[in-house]
């Protein structure tokens, strides 16, 4: 092994290190706050710029531009300057999409420079997928622990979801290159056969139908294309559109496709109409919103506001109304974007993804163009854009889709060289890479200087936490005070920091904290902890309100009417408590509990003391 063949492999290591990433728990390096593989890649990306520095420095190999290399800092600007406009601070999602742009461009750079680079990051990612499958598998025979506790397969996430997805989004990429054969180099082929079979029997059990259509289509993308361009005649003559079979082929499959997505609709039904709604509320939200969006990371709180005016305005169905949640995604990454930003940038990046996707398959990156249509699909029944792992795979197949060396030559014209001759040519793209580079640097120190205090907040709220649980409230909000300017946008920290206030009688400051936490979660509990806010300081009137929001917010829930039938009769409305306590007596509750046969049997008590009193009044009246 050659002096530039270490060279090549140093500069690759932040790169591999990104991708291993995904096997980084959430629990990690913060105590328990849930950015783990957050912090992970911020950590990694500290490198990432000088590695694609001594890359570009060691083989000076030139980068042919794309129209993905002006989409990308397009969108990502859009992005900034709207989120920026409707809430004028920086938040991790704004960060993180910063980074993404560095490591984009970075990877441009990088993939050029060896004819291996592209080979040796798509077989680490293929070697995640059979490390996460084999972690699936682990734990659905009880060797390993799951990271749920409702669920025995969750890799090395927190849900099912996602890791099928994960699984979903590297089943084509294995298949590409289990199919290559004595093309392979590396071992890659028999890497490829491993992951495939491990995915291939974990899979069915993580029950993600989302994952199951993603990986499917993502398959049918590579066998196609693999089957057009390297099958015989026969094959091709059966799989084309030119031909009586070939239409007869391509009917069955889709009279077999619909079959299929039908089945799997009434596999787990409500959970599929639990997000037909969600997007039926979102298009509703994005037509009250237009031109702009709510911003990065908002759409839960303007998606809560939403709801609940649809529920007010008497359009949801009782069906609706029992199906619905406070759900922090939209489960379709293209409505999320355009909730969150608006549709000129959801444009942008449709075009950036298909580009990417018809590029790479023009230039036989089968392997690349298969993930991404399987990543493509699986963003629109999921929420894989809001996790690391799969932002990290996605710049990567874009890049790797995309990316090919710039080679100069003298071209003549009717005898006539080009105005700009080969040296000049040149010397313009190593300015434009060393530009890039210099910005990728100055963009990631600014980037990982600005987020260090966010990093010592989590720290400091994970080793707080075990005090909220303890219910000591007072020191609580001694510890989070100080933590408020860098963790605004952690909705579980102001959850626990405007609870702890409220406790303690602290109403007002209470109210500001849960007052942040609305605009990025569409929990009820925010909004009761408002109305018992207002109770705590006597405003019974006002209280109403906020116990009535929570109730069309989530109109399946116990508690805002309970608390609602409490507020009335404390501000005297004696008939309208009466009622409202009816109605949660005879409401159906979707989990029964305890806690919900506390809250009828307390109703009933009420209802009988209320007619008690209405009878004493009729008495004396007479």
């Amino acid at each position: 092994m050659n002096s530039k063949t270490v060279v090549n492999w140093l500069c690759l290591s932040p790169f591999i290190g990104l991708l291993t990433g995904v096997f980084v728990l959430d629990e990690y390096f913060t105590d328990g706050t849930g950015v783990g593989k957050i912090v992970f890649f911020y950590g990694m990306m500290a490198l990432v710029p000088l590695a694609a520095s001594l890359s570009y420095w060691a083989n000076r190999r030139s980068l042919k531009y794309s129209m993905t290399d002006w989409l990308v800092p397009l969108f990502a600007a859009l992005g900034l300057v709207i989120t920026y406009l409707s809430h004028p601070m920086w938040n991790t999602k704004m960060v993180t999409l910063l980074l993404l742009v560095v490591l984009y461009f970075s990877l441009r750079i990088v993939l050029v420079q060896h004819e291996m680079n592209r080979h040796i990051l798509l077989l680490c990612v293929v070697v995640t997928g059979f490390v996460e499958s084999l972690w699936g598998l682990l734990q659905l025979y009880g060797y390993t622990p799951s990271q749920h506790v409702l669920f025995r397969v969750t890799g090395s996430f927190f849900n099912p979801g996602p890791y099928a997805g994960y699984l979903a989004a590297v089943l084509p990429m294995a298949v590409f290159y289990s199919l290559q054969g004595g093309k392979t180099i590396y071992g890659r082929q028999g890497i490829a056969l491993v992951t495939l079979f491990g995915i291939a029997l974990v899979l069915p059990a993580t029950m993600s139908r989302a994952a199951w259509i993603a990986g499917g289509t993502g398959m049918l993308v590579v066998g196609i294309c693999y089957l057009f361009t390297c099958g015989n005649l026969s094959v091709r003559y059966y799989l084309s559109l030119r031909n009586r079979k070939g239409i007869m082929v391509w009917l069955a499959a889709a009279l077999l496709a619909g079959i299929s997505v039908t089945g799997l609709y009434h596999l787990k039904k409500d959970s599929a109409d639990g997000r037909a709604l969600i997007w039926k509320v979102s298009m509703d939200l994005i037509e009250k919103q237009w031109p702009l969006g709510s911003g990065l990371g908002y759409f839960s709180g303007s998606y809560g506001d939403a709801q609940q005016d649809y529920f007010a305005s008497g359009r949801g169905t009782v069906g609706e109304a029992w199906l619905a949640g406070e759900p922090q995604y939209a489960f379709n990454e293209l409505i999320q974007v355009a909730v969150e930003l608006g549709l000129l940038p959801l444009a942008i990046l449709l075009v950036i993804v298909i580009y990417a996707c018809i590029t790479g398959i023009r230039r036989g990156k089968l392997a690349e163009a298969g993930s991404l249509v399987a990543l493509l699909v699986f963003s629109s029944l999921s929420y894989p854009f809001s996790l690391m792992p799969f932002l990290v795979v996605m710049v990567l197949l874009i890049a790797a889709c995309v990316s090919v060396r710039y080679r100069f030559t003298d071209v003549h014209d009717f005898g006539y060289k080009y105005l700009f001759n080969y040296k000049i040519r040149r010397r313009w793209n190593n300015v434009w890479i060393i530009s890039l580079l210099l910005m990728g640097g100055v963009m990631t120190a600014c980037c990982l200087y600005s987020r260090y205090p966010v990093y010592e907040a989590h720290k400091k709220w994970g080793r707080a936490r075990p005090l909220y649980r303890a219910n000591a409230y007072e020191k609580v909000v001694e510890s989070y005070q100080d933590l408020l300017p860098c963790l605004g946008d952690q909705v579980y920290y102001l959850f626990e920091y405007g609870q702890a206030l409220s406790k303690i009688e602290r109403y007002e400051e209470s109210n500001r904290v849960i007052g942040l936490a609305t605009r990025v979660s569409a929990d009820p509990m925010l909004l009761i902890i408002l109305g018992k806010n207002r109770m705590g300081a006597g405003d019974y009137k006002y209280a109403q309100t906020y116990f009535e929001r929570a109730a069309q917010r989530v109109p399946n829930r116990l508690y805002p009417y309970y608390l609602m039938a409490k507020a009335y009769r404390e501000a005297g409305n004696l008939d309208k408590a009466e009622e409202v306590a009816r109605q949660v007596v005879a409401k159906q509750v979707k989990v029964d509990s305890p806690a919900t046969r506390e809250m009828k049997a307390e109703m009933k008590a009420m209802i009988n003391q209320l007619e008690q009193e209405n009878a004493k009044i009729r008495t004396k009246e007479e």
